[in-house]
């Protein structure tokens, strides 16, 4: 996601602080989002994406698919943070939609559930 909004915004011809101006949003934030320290929020990917007419879709769809696996596990390991945790790190999309907290919630309690059910079928 990270190299597509810097590919769109030079395409473009915007610096990061043309793009920080027209989406009124902090110009070091938008540097981290391009560095993948943060992740976007839904709100600044809607905006980026009317701004070069886009679908958001591109946006929010990864570049590679070692990408997706590499946040797949790096969500896993933090499956012991709280929703609340969850969803300040992550931009959790089901359906197009942001997760809620309590969808964030019961999908860790399966998760672990599940790790339950393995490590008991595994140890006996």
């Amino acid at each position: 996601m990270k190299n597509r909004i810097k590919e769109i915004r030079k395409k473009n011809g915007d610096t990061l602080k043309d793009l920080a101006k027209k989406t009124n949003y902090d110009y070091s934030n938008l540097s981290k989002i391009e560095r993948g320290i943060y992740t976007p929020s839904l709100n600044i990917l809607k905006k980026i994406s009317t701004i070069y007419n886009i679908d958001i879709q591109y946006l929010i769809e990864l570049d590679e698919k070692c990408e997706d696996e590499l946040n797949e596990k790096e969500f896993i390991l933090d499956i012991n943070l709280n929703s609340q945790e969850l969803l300040k790190k992550y931009n959790l999309i089901l359906d197009g939609k942001l997760a809620t907290e309590d969808e964030i919630e019961l999908v860790v309690q399966i998760i672990r559930k599940l790790r339950e059910t393995l490590e008991k079928k595994k140890n006996g």
